[in-house]
């Protein structure tokens, strides 16, 4: 239902958007609300921003284990394909 497309370039703005909102809040307004709301947006800009970096460390992570599987597949493949090649020859 709220699943709207944002563009790139608005969708990584945004931890950093809220984060400067909120210090600009906490900076101009010197009641009790505008400082919780302040410390609201601030902690809500890390938090995204935190669960992204952790994501995409995770799945970065899972990419260079997946190559990494890849490759070592290929070569064992490479190797049976050379030892079958080699005792073909020898008969």
């Amino acid at each position: 239902m709220f699943e709207v497309h944002k563009p790139e370039w608005l969708y990584e703005a945004l931890p950093y958007v809220y984060g400067v909102a909120g210090i600009a809040t906490i900076a101009s307004q010197g009641n009790l609300l505008s400082i919780a709301s302040g410390v609201l947006l601030v902690t809500a800009g890390l938090s995204i921003w935190w669960l992204r970096r952790s994501y995409r460390l995770e799945h970065k992570r899972d990419e260079v284990e997946r190559r990494l599987a890849q490759r070592k597949a290929a070569e064992y493949a490479e190797s049976v394909r050379r030892e079958s090649e080699r005792l073909r020859n020898e008969v």
